[in-house]
């Protein structure tokens, strides 16, 4: 039978990267990472792995690298978790019968090589392959075996990698151990005939950063996992490789905080990595293998390279001399110690030419320890912070050497190289968080980036020749083992999560973790838990900085539905959701559930609620609302249940296994950032005795006054909102209160109930009763207590016709969510082929986001912008005038420096206006700030629209890279608020919400309150 090749190449026009694959493999995984080329059933011709009690035996050469030993050991005790019985692993041939598994690494083992020689295994496409395997049958390999399972490697990691890949067919996770995944039990393991082939991955170098690790890692590793040691050691680093290798990475920064002694300093730690076949680096802050913070013993002001070069070489020196025989990636270059800008220059030209020194001082060490040839060394430079300013300002960097781009540590690349650059021999990399301590707010404790971010970020990386280094600082692994795993899986093989298949990775995440039955319940659970955490991630609900007083939080209360009490409601729901799950899932899979869904999704609903509660406490409090002590308690309940789930993770989670992993709030001065977002409960009066009547409504801030009659915001009949009104207490008595209606149409939901408990009241209008008419109103009485408010209920209820799915204009503004275009108009040319929009799914705070594709497309230019792809929406509008238009953006930053993110935009035939966001951003900034914590940026530009009726908006290309996430028209009525207006949207919505709720996608919930 063919094999599969997975290899990444690149097509002429450099637009498109594919790959080419020579399929065997049948299907996917269907459960529990239960490959469809591993089965339960016997076929003639098929590999007898495990039949009932008897399991082939392992055979790999003593003449082999250690991990091969070590990854075969691991495959014969993955056989006895699935199947209860374990092979042997053996180092000879003598005596074997039957089948049996062979595995070594092309020209390092004797039994491979033998099996070459006698033209019985065919490896011509392993030979010089980086990170290569094949995984093939073989009749009678050696006497007495009639058939064979022979796993070849092109090196040491290719084999490990296809041992692990057979691991992973049979149904054990790459997790099994980090996240107590159980594989399901199966007693016997029949592997198709025929062959198999991977690689060379599509990145040369793929790790993972143990960084800040205070919090979690570092405690439970000294207190827990290796109390002997106390600290991360080998016994630990251990497990980070075995996981490492499972998931087909081959790199690691270990940890380096002052908490952890430096990797280094424990002797086992770089033989153990060599053991396990690890590219040992170190962060962009640490060059040369060296941790500065624990290391560095003379002053720090002595760590000048300007003052003290020979002590700071020296100091280098020791370090490459040591660690020069094993497999390394040196960082090279220079900041200050532990992470702060370098000491010595003043200006940034002195800076530029110390660090053009250091560079070749420190080439001259590794041409010294490691090879003569210091080209063919592993070195990255990694221009972060101030350091990428360096660079893009003449600082020359060593051709041979990788430029490493840092994201801007909230998951968005800020640099990536052009056409010219990539010419470069050493080629590039992206250095990326999806954890991080530090400005504006740091975010340690749950991982919220979304799957369809890093992937928007890192196919676009890919696209524009990243591909020879990618790192994701993981803070303490746990709980970022989504993130890892699609940053790992992209990086293997680009091309498996595209656009049109993205909506698939958390389905194929969780069938692969907990089988198929749960998988399409548990992807959407999680798909809305991104969603929600990455409109504001639980550690960033304080709207204040460090350095700042309290400020409210930007979601609004009174206008769009109440925001606050949506997002509530949307966290409870999802709670209530993941509990249904969690008690239905069978045993054996409660822990790993919970490690990944059932814990990140509880505390921050529960994050969500304490913050939340406080701040409805604070305006209900301003409103006179009895109930303000009752928000203050639902706080503190929910801050009393988010420890208790802490605390259950800590202590019986897996028998105890994570005690001192998890940590929401971290102690000591140095977090003081992320201590100030726990909100401070009002103080509540308690000399309130006497009922007393208290009703808001939407649109307004203040409450009522007796007599006063006020207005909700108008109701559309072509998008039929529902408008509330709260109906409330101003003393601490029950008295009941009732609701009437001077029209049969308006509908109330409930009309009435006792002041002792706040009361929601739903207003919306019964169409059936309702004519065709412009404008017309009637009214809601509130009485209750004595006292009695009158609201005004206003309809516009147009007699036209209006193309479904259009956007009209309610209450002054008009709302569309940038996926819902009706088409693309545009005409393709030679000077800009396969340039289209596309959405990209997951990605958005309210919807899906559209970018340009592919992200290498060239700018349009000024003369063609009328004939670019343009997002075409159909919106009506009821007012003229001068109008402006805010196009929401997902943060990025320009693909070409400087340029800003640019697009253009248009009502009808008008001529196009370019809008530019961002060109001139600054990072750090105030502005930047703002933007990564609200996930958005704006786009604003001005109008002039003469008629009324049918118009069409389009929003037309200019640069790729622009990510469009909302567009929201103001014609006279836009309310400040954080998500902008919902969709005023012509369209059937409850049968919309339902179908959204059945795919996972967001929707506004109004419910319970």
């Amino acid at each position: 039978m063919p094999g599969i090749i997975i290899r990444p190449m690149l097509r002429l026009n450099r637009i498109f990267i594919c790959v080419v694959f020579l399929i065997t493999l049948s299907g996917h995984a269907t459960a529990q990472n239960d490959a469809a080329w591993v089965r339960d059933a016997y076929r003639s011709g098929d590999f007898k792995l495990a039949e009932r009690t008897r399991v082939a035996d392992i055979v790999v050469s003593a003449d082999d690298f250690k991990v091969v030993q070590i990854a075969a050991e691991n495959l014969a005790a993955d056989v006895q978790r699935v199947t209860g019985n374990k092979p042997q692993v053996r180092n000879d041939v003598n005596g074997l019968r039957g089948h049996v598994v062979f595995a070594g690494t092309l020209g390092k083992s004797s039994l491979i090589d033998s099996l070459v020689s006698q033209g019985k295994l065919d490896v011509a496409q392993l030979q010089g392959q980086w990170e290569s395997f094949v995984i093939t049958t073989v009749a009678n390999p050696v006497p007495g075996v009639s058939l064979g399972l022979v796993i070849a490697g092109s090196d040491r990691r290719g084999t490990a990698f296809g041992i692990f890949e057979l691991s992973e067919a049979i149904g054990v996770s790459p997790w099994y151990w980090w996240t107590d995944v159980t594989p399901r039990h199966r007693v016997s393991l029949f592997v198709d005939s025929g062959t198999r082939r991977a690689g060379p991955p599509s990145v040369q170098y793929r790790g993972i950063f143990i960084n800040d690790e205070d919090l979690g890692i570092q405690p439970w590793a000294a207190k827990t996992f290796d109390p002997e040691l106390g600290d991360i050691g080998p016994k630990t680093y251990a497990r980070v490789f075995e996981l490492l290798l499972r998931l087909k990475a081959n790199t690691l920064w270990p940890a380096m905080h002052g908490c952890t002694k430096a990797f280094n300093i424990y002797k086992d730690n770089k033989q153990v990595a060599d053991d396990y076949a690890i590219v040992m680096g170190s962060s962009h802050a640490e060059p040369m293998l060296r941790n500065n913070v624990t290391e560095w013993t003379d002053k720090h002001e002595n760590y000048d390279y300007t003052q003290n070069t020979d002590g700071v070489r020296r100091y280098w020196e020791q370090r490459v001399a040591e660690n020069g025989k094993f497999e390394n990636i040196y960082t090279i270059g220079m900041r200050g110690i532990h992470d702060s800008p370098i000491q010595g220059p003043k200006t940034q030209p002195e800076r530029i030419t110390v660090l053009e020194q250091i560079f070749h001082d420190q080439r001259t060490l590794l041409a010294k320890h490691v090879k003569e040839d210091v080209s063919t060394v592993p070195q990255i430079f990694c221009p972060y912070r101030e350091v990428l300013s360096d660079y893009r300002n003449g600082l020359k960097v060593p051709d041979d050497v990788t430029i490493v781009f840092p994201d801007d540590n909230f998951g968005y690349i800020r640099y990536l190289p052009t056409e010219a650059e990539r010419k470069r021999r050493g080629g590039f990399g992206v250095y990326y968080h999806v954890s991080y301590l530090g400005g504006p707010l740091s975010y340690l404790w749950l991982d919220t980036t979304p799957p369809a971010l890093i992937w928007e970020e890192m196919s676009k990386a890919y696209d524009h020749g990243v591909r020879k280094f990618w790192m994701l600082n993981v803070g303490d692994i746990k709980p970022a083992e989504i993130s890892i795993d699609l940053f790992m899986q992209m990086g293997w093989d680009i091309a498996k999560w595209q656009r049109n298949n993205l909506n698939d990775f958390l389905v194929d995440w969780a069938s692969s973790k907990f089988g198929a039955r749960h998988a399409n319940e548990i992807a959407a659970i999680l798909d809305q838990y991104y969603r929600l955490g990455y409109a504001r991630k639980p550690e960033h609900l304080q709207w204040n900085f460090a350095s700042e007083d309290r400020k409210p939080t930007a979601l609004t209360a009174f206008d769009y539905g109440d925001e606050v009490q949506e997002r509530i409601d949307a966290y409870d729901a999802l709670k209530d959701r993941v509990d249904r799950l969690y008690a239905v899932v069978p045993p054996p899979l409660k822990d790993a559930l919970y490690e990944t869904v059932v814990y990140p999704v509880r505390t921050s609903a529960l994050a969500n609620r304490r913050y939340f509660s406080f701040e409805k406490a604070r305006e209900y409090l301003a409103q006179g609302r009895a109930s303000a002590s009752e928000w203050t308690r639902r706080g503190e309940e929910a801050t009393r249940l988010l420890n208790l789930e802490t605390t259950y993770f800590n202590e019986k989670l897996a028998g105890g296994k994570w005690r001192h992993m998890m940590s929401e709030v971290p102690p000591g001065d140095m977090w003081q950032t992320m201590r100030m977002r726990t909100p401070v409960a009002p103080a509540i009066p308690s000399d309130m005795k006497k009922p007393g009547l208290g009703v808001a409504i939407e649109g307004r801030r203040e409450p009522l006054k007796d007599g006063e009659v006020a207005a909700l915001p108008v109701i559309n009949g072509l998008t039929r909102e529902t408008r509330f009104i709260d109906v409330f207490n101003t003393e601490n008595s029950p008295a009941p209160w009732i609701a009437t209606t001077s029209q049969r149409w308006i509908k109330l939901s409930p009309n009435g109930g006792d002041l002792r408990r706040d009361t929601r009241m739903h207003v919306s209008i019964d169409w059936t009763k309702i004519p065709k008419d412009e404008k017309f109103s009637g009214t809601v009485e509130v009485s209750g207590a004595g006292g009695r408010r009158l609201i005004s209920v206003a309809v516009f209820n147009p007699k036209i016709s209006v193309a479904a799915n259009s956007f009209v204009e309610t209450a002054g503004v008009v709302s569309i969510e940038a996926e819902h275009y009706s088409q693309i108009s545009g005409v393709r040319s030679s000077n800009y082929p396969y340039v289209m929009w596309s959405v990209i799914p997951g990605l958005g705070r309210t919807g899906d986001a559209v970018s340009v594709s592919p992200t290498t497309a060239a700018s349009i230019k000024s003369e063609d912008i009328e004939i670019a792809p343009a997002l075409n929406y159909p919106i009506y509008l009821f007012t003229t005038g001068k109008f402006s238009v805010t196009c929401y953006l997902v943060p990025t930053f320009p693909i070409t420096t400087g340029q800003g993110l640019r697009y253009a935009i248009a009502f009808d035939n008008q001529p196009p206006q370019i809008v530019t966001v961002g060109a001139d951003l600054q990072t750090p900034s105030r502005q930047w700030s703002l933007n990564v914590l609200s996930a958005s940026t704006t786009g604003i530009s001005s109008h002039e629209v003469a008629t009324t009726g049918a118009h069409t908006l389009k929003i037309y290309m200019v640069d790729a890279g622009v990510v469009l996430d909302k567009i929201v028209i103001d014609t006279g009525g836009l309310k400040p608020s954080y998500l902008g207006p919902p969709e005023t949207r012509v369209t059937a919505l409850p049968q919309k919400s339902r179908a959204a709720h059945a795919r996972g996608r967001p929707i506004r919930y109004r419910g319970r309150y």
